[in-house]
């Protein structure tokens, strides 16, 4: 039976992670799919995780453990996984998150139902995820979660300036929840070792603009812890979503929304942090300065919230 079915490899980045990369693991292990590797590559952790990794796991036969001798940042550690794994498929977990034991049977059934039907290997399928905060969780819905799901440019306007096409399944992206094909990934670039931040967002826009498909399993299938990190403090989200914007200027400029483009991802950072008359502010300006463009499209927003889909 795990002869017939494909391999799937299961890539783990790990950095300073020894609270919970065990656990991480373990989940790994426990999936229903027979045809299995895990690939954990430890980013040149200091606390100890390597360690606990050799410990747990150096003689399970289904897990490959990969050190780097410098930490190199989240995209580097993820092209390991890639450059390493032996599976035809690819799924990505987190060190800090859980997954359901039929997550990689769901995800892999989806994604080969829609490759026949849209006759198309270029796809990228996530999951649905509870995300868990210490006061309260939720579930997050993922793009592509049901249909239409969105696929070419459509999905990198979205990413760069919230363009929502109507009549769209739009949702979260998230490299945590997604499984592919190998060659996929290899295919189109790989992540850029250049964004410790948004390397996932800087992938789908580059996959988006090459045609790519985007889909989910409308399920919870993984639990995201929500941690804080370094990465994730102050302005360097921000920092980052300037320089995503940098790279696809062209493709920005093109439409003339550069600039509104880099005053919405101020918007967006001080929408995270709370200060929601700031972010009406600096989306009002975007709005002022390519009017025919993104006004509308926060005013149909606006509307199918208060009325519906329009």
């Amino acid at each position: 039976m795990s002869q017939s079915l494909p391999k799937i490899t299961i890539g783990l980045t790990c950095f300073n992670a020894a609270d919970t990369i065990e656990r991480a693991v373990n989940a790994a292990l426990s999936q229903e799919w027979p045809n299995l590797e895990i690939c954990v590559v430890d980013d040149a952790s200091s606390d100890g995780s390597y360690e606990l990794l050799q410990t747990q796991f150096k003689d399970h036969p289904d897990v490959l453990l990969i050190q780097h001798e410098e930490n190199k940042g989240y995209p580097s550690a993820l092209n390991s996984i890639l450059e390493n794994a032996s599976g035809e498929y690819i799924a990505f977990f987190d060190d800090d998150d859980e997954s359901a034991s039929d997550r990689l049977i769901k995800q892999y059934e989806r994604l080969s139902a829609y490759e026949d039907e849209a006759e198309t290997k270029d796809v990228l399928c996530y999951t649905n995820r509870m995300v868990v905060k210490p006061d309260r969780e939720r579930e997050t819905k993922a793009i592509g979660h049901k249909e239409k799901e969105p696929h070419g440019p459509m999905v990198a306007d979205f990413l760069l300036w919230h363009r929502e096409e109507p009549g769209y399944a739009w949702g979260q992206f998230g490299s945590c929840t997604l499984l592919a094909r190998k060659e996929t990934f290899m295919a189109h670039g790989k992540f850029d070792p250049e964004f410790r931040r948004m390397a996932e967002w800087d992938f789908a826009i580059r996959f988006a603009q090459e045609g790519g498909h985007f889909i989910a399993v409308n399920e919870p299938l993984v639990i995201q812890h929500l941690t804080p990190t370094a990465d994730k403090a102050g302005k360097i989200p921000l920092m980052h979503g300037i320089k995503l914007r940098m790279k696809h200027k062209a493709y920005l400029a093109e439409q003339n929304l550069y600039l509104a483009s880099i005053l919405i991802a101020y918007s967006r950072h001080h929408y995270a942090k709370s200060r929601h008359w700031r972010s009406r502010l600096y989306l009002l300006m975007a709005c002022m300065w390519s009017p025919f463009r993104v006004f509308p499209n926060e005013l149909k927003k606006k509307i199918r919230r208060k009325y519906g889909a329009v």
